[in-house]
């Protein structure tokens, strides 16, 4: 596509750059926007002439387009070839696998660190796990009972002696 940028289309007709944005947008002439530059469709330079003719006849400028728009047919042929096009396509599908492929590889690095994560999570809870179950052992295990006493073998009347009046009780006081 054949195309001219807005300063030198203005320096081309002998206008400034803002009346060449103006009247472009007055006429409705195809703009095409590259990083930060603003062009012009090849031929518009010729359009803004015209319209700087009828503007320098003292005409304002939205009479000017009207008058422009209504007798010249404004046809600027574009250029799209099926050689642009494709170029176009193959740079815009090669963009497209790039990113692709960004997310693949950043799906890989989240699987690893969530596997590494799950690891580690497991790894915490068998230690929780083993802290908490009771051991595993077989051992026998002896409930406390109180020793039995070791009553001397002795007659029923000193039996009842011991216990009403309990000497060993006396002894310690």
């Amino acid at each position: 596509m054949n195309k001219i940028s807005f300063i030198d289309a203005a320096k081309y007709v002998g206008i400034t750059l803002s009346q060449a944005k103006y009247w472009s947008k007055l006429l409705q002439l195809e703009t095409v926007k590259e990083s930060r530059n603003l062009f012009l469709v090849a031929g518009g330079e010729k359009i803004l002439e015209i319209m700087n003719k009828i503007v320098s006849g003292g005409v304002s400028p939205s009479a000017a387009a009207k008058e422009i728009l209504s007798v010249h047919a404004l046809t600027v042929v574009q250029e799209h070839t099926e050689e642009n096009i494709n170029d176009k396509l193959t740079e815009r599908i090669i963009s497209l696998e790039k990113a692709v492929m960004m997310l693949v590889d950043h799906n890989k690095m989240l699987k690893a660190e969530n596997e590494a994560q799950n690891k580690f999570i497991i790894s915490s809870l068998r230690n929780i796990q083993l802290r908490l179950d009771p051991p595993t052992t077989n051992k026998e295990i002896k409930v406390w009972q109180p020793p039995k006493s070791n009553r001397p073998q002795v007659s029923m009347l000193k039996r009842i002696w011991y216990e009403v009046v309990n000497p060993e009780k006396l002894r310690a006081n």
